[in-house]
């Protein structure tokens, strides 16, 4: 009963519900990009960002997230905001299965381009852990189950999360991203840059 409970309390959870004021660029986060690539994030600090939070397994609001974040991006691009210095970020929390390949064929899946304005990130798990704690993004796992070929499976239970985040590093926006209008995360960004 309590799983339910905080479930629904997570999935519920609508833009400006979150306690994060700022990104945490300064913490020194280093991540892996979808090429493999090592990133801080500090190297992301003055540019406009809108962050989504998934994992590629996820059945049900990941992969809403991940098209609402596309529909933005694809919208962003068609508007010039992409040479502006915006940036897109999709980062997992579930690093044990979605490691830097995961996250590439994750992206041609959604169809998404290879532009370098929009990054899927992962790292090491105590590195995601903190980074989500960093950001008031709950994270629960579910219980574990192990099929007959021997492949281990679980859910994740998550907050529904897209931020904006300003050149100056504080957040600026949560949206719900399984829900998100894109005309609202626009006119967002356009205050940003």
């Amino acid at each position: 009963m309590k799983k339910i409970l905080i479930l629904m309390l997570i999935l519920s959870c609508g833009k400006g519900i979150n306690r994060a004021k700022e990104f945490p660029f300064d913490k020194g986060y280093v991540l892996l990009d979808h090429n493999g690539k090592e990133r801080n994030l500090s190297e992301f600090k003055g540019k406009v960002l809108v962050v989504g939070y998934i994992y590629t397994h996820c059945p049900d609001i990941c992969p809403l997230i991940t098209d609402n974040m596309r529909k933005i991006y694809s919208s962003a691009a068609k508007e010039g905001l992409l040479r502006k210095g915006v940036l897109f970020l999709s980062i997992t929390f579930d690093p044990k299965r979605d490691r830097p390949e995961i996250l590439k064929e994750y992206r041609k899946v959604y169809e998404i381009d290879t532009s370098s304005a929009w990054l899927f990130m992962t790292g090491e798990p105590k590195i995601i852990d903190s980074l989500m704690k960093d950001l008031d993004i709950i994270v629960d796992f579910g219980p574990l189950q192990i099929s007959e070929t021997g492949d281990t499976t679980y859910f994740i239970i998550h907050t529904d999360r897209i931020h904006v985040v300003g050149r100056d590093g504080r957040i600026k926006a949560y949206f719900k991203g399984s829900e998100v209008s894109v005309g609202e995360v626009l006119e967002r960004i356009r205050r940003e840059i």
